[in-house]
């Protein structure tokens, strides 16, 4: 099963209910930014986090995280917004927030590298 990481000014008591309501959107000029400093672009302008395709709902984002290995390039990507931005992360698969402490980000990318028992990313399309 593929968890999705959805990121945005959402109201935690509604990832209880696994529904991403809304406070207020995301500023996207940060997150266009984030993405061309992390992210890639496809033909046809459709951008990528870890080889996953990022979904864009009106004022919140979602980009797949868990399932047959992580997306560590997706992790970093909501480090740093969360980090920028203020916003909420959530697994609402799991109807749970997800604090950025919990994510390794480009850390858990370098420990694969090294061999470190985290398993491969998973890159493939969705």
């Amino acid at each position: 099963m593929i968890h999705a990481l959805t990121m945005g000014h959402i109201d935690p008591d509604a990832v209880r209910s696994r529904k991403a309501v809304v406070r207020q959107p995301l500023d996207m000029s940060i997150v266009e930014r984030l993405l061309s400093e992390l992210g890639e672009a496809d033909a046809e302008g459709r951008w990528r986090l870890g080889g996953r395709k990022v979904e864009f709902y009106e004022g919140y984002i979602a980009v797949p995280w868990l399932g047959g290995g992580t997306n560590y390039v997706a992790e970093e990507f909501a480090r740093r917004l969360q980090e920028e931005t203020g916003c909420v992360l959530a697994d609402r698969e799991h109807s749970r927030v997800i604090e950025s402490k919990q994510l390794q980000g480009l850390r858990g990318l370098a420990g694969v590298a090294q061999g470190g028992g985290a398993g491969e990313p998973d890159c493939q399309e969705t």
